[in-house]
């Protein structure tokens, strides 16, 4: 392991290792290298990579909704398999939530499988609140996702 981690801006050539972080945390519901590419220049509102001298072990990919302008989503959130129980998921969470609120974000949302039970606790343990469902297919893979919402306090 290296020295202690930190929590910084992601760059672009940070992609590829956020594309295969995204292949070992979701395997084939991530987001692939092309489209991060895409993602990363008109959405990147809040992308964070997690790293110490041996590398990234964690990203978290936020944007702005389309919408409305005061909501942001948590697009993706990963940590290395090798790197979990560290608190890496949890400083990016909390990175990310102070990042979208310093850019006028006052709703977080996200969404999350319910059998992952660790996820969800990180999630509820930040201040999120169950607020729904999307259904089996509605996203294209099969799976149901809960979505979870944070409403922030006013700065």
């Amino acid at each position: 392991m290296g020295d202690p981690l930190s929590v910084r801006t992601a760059r672009e050539e940070d992609l590829s290792r956020i594309a295969e972080l995204e292949n070992l945390v979701f395997e084939d519901t991530g987001f692939s290298f092309s489209a991060l590419v895409q993602l990363f220049g008109p959405s990147g509102i809040t992308w964070l990579v997690a790293e110490d001298d041996d590398g990234i072990w964690g990203y978290s990919l936020s944007v702005r909704a389309t919408d409305d302008p005061q909501v942001g989503w948590i697009m993706a959130l990963g940590v290395h398999p090798e790197r979990r129980g560290e608190r890496i998921g949890w400083h990016l969470l909390d990175e990310s939530i102070a990042e979208l609120q310093s850019k006028g974000i006052n709703t977080i949302k996200l969404t999350v499988i319910p059998e992952n039970a660790a996820a969800v606790g990180l999630y509820m343990r930040a201040g999120f609140q169950d607020s729904g469902q999307w259904k089996e297919g509605d996203l294209g893979d099969g799976a149901v996702r809960k979505i979870l919402t944070l409403l922030l306090p006013p700065e």
